[in-house]
């Protein structure tokens, strides 16, 4: 049994640490789509946490770890719609169009959930590689500024940025964004 499905088994036995461990793999990524439409931090943490909530009194009738992740995307959007809707703030008809199309929440949903994959591998890194690749990738920091920063020699941050795209590519070579995702990490 794989990951997923032995976590989503647990889900539907009522293991709470199961739950947990959902909610904090999810929770960030559906703050981020919850905000793309409300705009507000607070707001959107909200509708995430009473979408999970839903989700634990639901837990027993997803078959599939990606039909719960699609359920609660949807119900966190459509939350989301309603808050704008009942909160009287000026949507335009075109900004309510585009955000209700199914294709515009498919890819704020793919969009999400790679950021999310991306994340936990980076995060799994160990620390000198992680904060090496973080300072050159993310923070598109010069070598030389990177060895300066950390204390290390140019040669050991070449090698542990090196060594990071080598784990990462490992680390994200089952997952279907796989191409995609290793053409970011060549840049």
């Amino acid at each position: 049994m794989d990951k997923d499905n032995e976590l989503l088994s647990r889900l539907k036995g009522g293991d709470e640490k199961a739950y947990n461990e959902l909610f904090h793999q999810l929770y960030g990524r559906l703050c981020s789509f919850a905000g793309r439409y409300v705009k507000d931090q607070e707001v959107a943490e909200e509708i995430v946490e009473e979408a999970m909530v839903v989700l634990w009194e639901k837990r027993d009738k997803f078959e599939t770890l990606g039909a719960l992740k699609s359920y609660l995307y949807t119900t966190v959007r459509n939350a989301s719609l309603d808050f704008l809707k009942k909160s009287g703030r000026h949507v335009s008809m075109d900004l309510l169009e585009g955000l209700e199309s199914l294709a515009t929440a498919d890819n704020f949903i793919i969009e999400e959930e790679v950021h999310g994959i991306l994340y936990d591998a980076i995060a799994s890194l160990p620390e000198k590689c992680r904060r090496v690749f973080e300072l050159s990738c993310i923070e598109e920091l010069k070598y030389s500024e990177i060895a300066d920063d950390m204390g290390i020699s140019l040669n050991t941050v070449k090698s542990q940025r090196a060594r990071a795209l080598q784990l990462l590519r490992e680390i994200l070579k089952n997952y279907p964004y796989y191409v995609v995702i290793s053409l970011l990490l060549t840049k």
